[in-house]
């Protein structure tokens, strides 16, 4: 898929959205991490299956007996806590300060800065988890932030993660009722599909898997909430691609 311009690049099968005021705002997202990570936790709760994804994924792809684990972008710290109750070595990236003190408290060896560059030395890592942050970055952000993926993954290592598949990011569009700011609610600033998700990953990584996934949080859903999810399972087995999917892929270092 060719996508070509300042604003397209922004985005994949989605309209791009005009005026500078709206783009700067997007990339502007160090409030809205520090709300939902500190004051708004919760909003992390839905997102239990998909971490256990992970973990799962985590354990039945690394060959190391203790698996060195980083999580760029924390949320809530659930997937950093469940990483060393399974025994294996916690680490932590995010930009946020506090959220950073929160887990250090815990046990975990959390660090503040960003994936564009990155306070670790060279293959550190038996495993990076790059889950729900790649669609929050800029074009040079992205590119960057790969590299800096590739540089601190030992040789052979894993880069794990998810992605929102083909999301209509003006959906989410907000406008703040003081300023007039228009932004995503959830600070995204570019869509994926497997087609141009696999594009930026293959120069660094062996994709391995890359595929569309509907994440129920089984637990957490009411009769009609699993009748939904029990449909989209359905659908995706058969092909079919609605909206909620998410993109999981995992690569090994070249």
């Amino acid at each position: 898929m060719a996508i070509t311009g300042t604003d397209s690049a922004l985005y994949v099968d989605n309209p791009p959205l005009r005026g500078r005021g709206t783009l700067q705002a997007m990339v502007s997202q160090e409030k809205i991490w520090r709300f939902f990570q500190n004051s708004a936790t919760e909003a992390f709760a839905g997102a239990d299956a998909r971490q256990n994804y992970i973990l799962n994924r985590i354990q039945a792809t690394s060959k190391a007996r203790v698996p060195r684990v980083l999580n760029i972008g924390a949320g809530s710290g659930y997937l950093e806590e469940r990483v060393l109750a399974r025994g294996w070595e916690s680490h932590s990236l995010d930009p946020d300060d506090s959220t950073v003190k929160r887990l250090v408290a815990k046990g975990v060896s959390a660090r503040v800065g960003r994936i564009e560059k990155m306070p670790f030395a060279d293959d550190m890592f038996d495993v990076v988890v790059v889950s729900e942050v790649l669609e929050h970055l800029s074009e040079e952000e992205l590119s960057t932030g790969l590299s800096e993926i590739g540089r601190v993954l030992k040789r052979g290592g894993t880069v794990l993660g998810t992605v929102p598949h083909r999301e209509n990011l003006s959906e989410q569009m907000v406008v703040c009722p003081h300023c007039g700011q228009v932004f995503h609610r959830w600070g995204h600033q570019r869509s994926f599909d497997e087609e141009s998700l696999a594009s930026r990953l293959s120069p660094l990584f062996r994709v391995e898997l890359l595929k569309s996934k509907y994440f129920g949080s089984w637990k957490r859903l009411d009769w009609k909430g699993k009748l939904r999810a029990i449909a989209k399972w359905v659908l995706l087995a058969m092909q079919v691609h609605g909206c909620d999917e998410t993109l999981v892929f995992l690569g090994k270092k070249i």
